[in-house]
C-alpha cells in the first residue's frame, strides 16, 4: 500500500469514528426516549454486524474444490473488510475471499475503473467482473467483494464458473 493510500484509509477510519460518535450521542434537551422509535432495529443490527469471512463458505464447498477439508484462516485484521484463505499445504491450491469496504459498491453495482486507468476486468454474470481466470469481483451488501479459486487442474472457464458459484453463495450472506 502506498503512503497516500494508507493516509486515505486512516482519514476514512477517523471520519467514520467521528460520525459514529456524533450519531450515538444523546440529545441535549427534551426526553432522550423521544426518538427511540424512529430507527429500525434491524437497520442498526445489520450495519454493525461483524462478518466472519471464513464462515461464508461451508466445509463441503471448500473440500469439493480443493479435494480435502481445509480450515480457513483470516487474512484481515480490519473487521469492516474481512478476508479468508483456504490453502491446501500439499499443492498450494486455494480459495480466497475479500469482503470490500462498506459503501464501495453503491446500489450493489461495481464501481467503474478509476479515471485514467484501463478497465482490467471482463464483465461477468449478475453484475460481476472477472479480473483473471478464477477471480471475480461481485457486488453484495453495498460492497465490492472478491473471490478467487486457484486450482491447477481447472481450466480458466472452470475456475471462473467455480468463482461465480461461490460468489452467488457468499453474496446473500453479506449484510448491508
Amino acid at each position: 500500500m502506498t503512503d497516500s493510500a494508507i493516509a486515505s484509509c486512516a482519514f476514512v477510519l477517523f471520519a467514520s469514528c467521528l460520525a459514529v460518535t456524533g450519531c450515538s450521542s444523546q440529545p441535549s434537551g427534551g426526553d432522550a426516549e423521544s426518538g427511540a422509535g424512529d430507527a429500525s432495529p434491524t437497520a442498526s443490527v445489520a450495519s454493525s454486524a461483524v462478518i466472519d469471512a471464513c464462515a461464508l463458505l461451508s466445509a463441503q464447498d471448500v473440500a469439493a474444490l480443493l479435494g480435502v477439508p481445509i480450515e480457513g484462516r483470516s487474512t484481515s485484521t480490519d473487521p469492516t473488510m474481512p478476508g479468508c484463505l483456504w490453502e491446501n499445504p500439499d499443492n498450494y491450491e486455494s480459495i480466497s475471499i475479500e469482503i470490500g469496504n462498506p459503501g464501495s459498491a453503491a446500489n450493489n453495482t461495481l464501481p467503474p475503473p478509476e479515471p485514467g486507468f484501463p478497465d482490467v476486468g471482463t464483465p461477468g454474470p449478475d453484475g460481476m467482473r472477472f479480473l483473471v481466470p478464477g477471480q471475480v469481483e461481485f457486488p453484495a451488501g453495498g460492497r465490492n467483494n472478491m473471490v478467487q479459486v486457484a486450482v491447477l487442474t481447472m481450466s480458466g472457464d472452470e475456475a471462473n464458473a467455480a468463482a461465480v458459484d461461490l460468489a452467488r453463495k457468499i453474496g446473500p450472506q453479506i449484510p448491508r
